[in-house]
């Protein structure tokens, strides 16, 4: 191994995050809000500390929204912008299934005149049903 003097080595990482730790108040004076803040995997980058004071410290009413917008401004961040979404139209078509017609059957073997009876009975009676189905 061989000493050198001390060279500094910056490294990049990017904050996709962050957290509110907490917020310290004098009141009716300021805040002091502890930020972590967070890289994509979730993983602690750095620690900030923001100070709200004045007329900062007094527009925050109710809306704790504002905090956080706050603090975005203070640290040079910007919202993530979200593509729009767009709709697609999507065609379906179904196919129809044709349906067998009911098949005729006669079980009665009376005389020729009555199976005629019979049948014309049956084939009307299946006329019908077939115009139901359909």
């Amino acid at each position: 191994m061989y000493s050198i003097s001390p060279c500094p080595v910056v490294t990049t990482k990017t904050i996709t995050s962050f957290k509110i730790d907490r917020i310290e108040i004098s009141l009716f004076k300021s805040a002091v809000i502890t930020v972590i803040l967070l890289d994509s995997a979730g993983s602690l980058l750095d620690l900030k500390f923001v100070n709200m004071t004045g007329e900062d410290y007094s527009r925050w009413s109710a809306d704790d929204s504002y905090v956080v917008e706050f603090i975005k401004q203070s640290l040079g961040f910007s919202d993530v912008v979200k593509p729009p979404v767009t709709e697609t139209a999507i065609e379906i078509t179904i196919a129809e299934t044709p349906v067998a017609p009911p098949t005729e059957t006669s079980t009665e073997t009376s005389t020729e005149t009555s199976t005629e009876t019979s049948t014309e009975t049956s084939t009307e009676t299946s006329t019908e049903t077939s115009t139901e189905t359909l």
